[in-house]
């Protein structure tokens, strides 16, 4: 009994020192608000250069849908670029060096007077 005590113990003590598996800090819900569909969804860190992009969407992200980009153990860093293509439009939005890890979700604008995109980081 004394053993099995000392075991319960023992697990109870290794559980407690384990690291929680919390979710990555760069994770983050991309909300569209522009009023068009997206087609691409695109981050790279800034050091792989503008060329090189995966697409965060199986489908086309339509207005007020949204999407939650998680990253891998692979990714390094908080800052990264993020790409957006439009689904009828042969134009792309980019923002660089954007610190994700400072908020969870992104919400993408656009405003049809001055014919910009921008988001807001909540």
């Amino acid at each position: 009994m004394k053993y099995f005590l000392s075991g319960l113990i023992a697990i109870g003590l290794s559980i407690a020192a384990a690291p929680s598996f919390a979710a990555d800090a760069r994770n983050v819900s991309v909300v569209n608000e522009t009023g068009y569909a997206i087609k691409f969804l695109g981050f790279n860190a800034p050091d792989d250069g503008l060329d090189e992009w995966d697409n965060e969407l199986d489908k086309v992200l339509h207005n007020q849908a949204s999407t939650y980009v998680e990253f891998d153990e692979d990714d390094e860093g908080c800052v990264w670029n993020i790409r957006v293509d439009w689904q009828n439009y042969d134009e792309s939005v980019l923002w660089k060096n954007v610190n994700l890890c400072k908020f969870n979700v992104l919400r993408l604008r656009y405003d049809p007077g001055t014919k910009t995109t921008s988001f807001i980081a909540e």
